[in-house]
């Protein structure tokens, strides 16, 4: 209830006043009772007041992103992988009669659902769009190939898929890989670092400092497993001490990770949480939230 309080309040606040920057929205059928529903309906009809052929509406960056912020904001509300699919084709296809919206649009998806620190990003719901986008002869052939490569990477390691093993050589010499160390404990984080990377050393001292994760580690319910994807023996060497000694600090042995991509990693540090059975819960996340996450794993 108190969810589906909250989804009416934000519909209210967001479409119950239109401002020269929003869009009209379509009136929701009384029929439909429920948060999901009335979420899903916007959803689909989100953009049926949007003129494509209007050029300075459709090519003006704060316009549409203004609007898409609320469409993107619509989406935890409801089940996306049922509505969005249908939704997010028909609105590429809609904008085809602009070139210049056409592009405008694609980039706005790019940035409110794809970049990390977007608030919110969401990239089950970016594939949508890149399928979209990529099953389509309208973009410029090369900017396809910015959106073909994004969809590769998103498709690698998904949520609900079983993470890609690969081999660890640990700080002690030991070799194992990710998905045998996975077994030893309910939740694991694992970091992508670089030795030199300063945000990295900022994420692990925040990261020590926290008693929760301390005790999780302790109890073996929770593994942190901090691996250097790009396999100079010589970093890691010179990087011993700066991984906690309960966790895991390994390299991934000639780089192979970064050789053959098989994980997306866009910048350092990254975090995944995989279960015991190395099924990616959260892929590429917020660190804060993979740190809550996993520690309510483990209670």
């Amino acid at each position: 209830m108190r969810g589906l309080i909250f989804l009416f309040s934000f519909l209210f606040l967001a479409f119950g006043t239109v401002s020269a920057q929003e869009l009209q929205m379509p009136q929701i059928p009384d029929s439909l009772r429920t948060a999901p529903l009335r979420a899903a309906y916007l959803i689909e009809h989100f953009w049926d007041n949007m003129d494509f052929s209007d050029t300075v509406l459709s090519t003006d960056p704060q316009f549409i992103e203004q609007n898409f912020s609320n469409y993107a904001s619509l989406f935890p509300h409801t089940d996306i992988h049922s509505v969005l699919p249908a939704a997010a084709k028909t609105l590429m296809q809609r904008a085809e009669s602009n070139r210049d919206a056409y592009n405008l649009l694609a980039q706005t998806a790019d940035t409110y659902l794809y970049e990390p620190e977007s608030p919110v990003a969401n990239e089950n719901a970016y594939l949508y769009f890149l399928k979209a986008i990529t099953d389509s002869q309208f973009i410029d052939s090369a900017l396809r190939v910015r959106y073909e490569v994004q969809l590769q990477d998103v498709l690698k390691n998904r949520p609900g898929t079983v993470a890609t093993d690969f081999d660890l050589r640990l700080r002690n010499g030991d070799t194992t890989t990710l998905l045998n160390k996975c077994k030893s404990a309910k939740a694991n984080l694992l970091l992508f670092y670089d030795p030199d990377c300063s945000d990295c050393a900022t994420l692990v001292n925040y990261m020590k400092r926290d008693t929760s994760l301390a005790k999780a580690i302790a109890s073996g319910h929770l593994n942190i497993i901090a691996v250097y994807p790009e396999g100079d023996d010589t970093q890691f060497a010179g990087a011993a001490g700066k991984i906690p000694d309960k966790w895991t600090d390994a390299i991934n042995p000639e780089g192979a990770i970064i050789e053959n991509e098989l994980f997306n990693i866009p910048s350092f540090p990254t975090i995944y949480l995989l279960d015991a059975e190395g099924k990616v819960l959260l892929k590429n996340t917020d660190p804060e939230v993979a740190i809550n996450k996993a520690k309510n794993l483990t209670l």
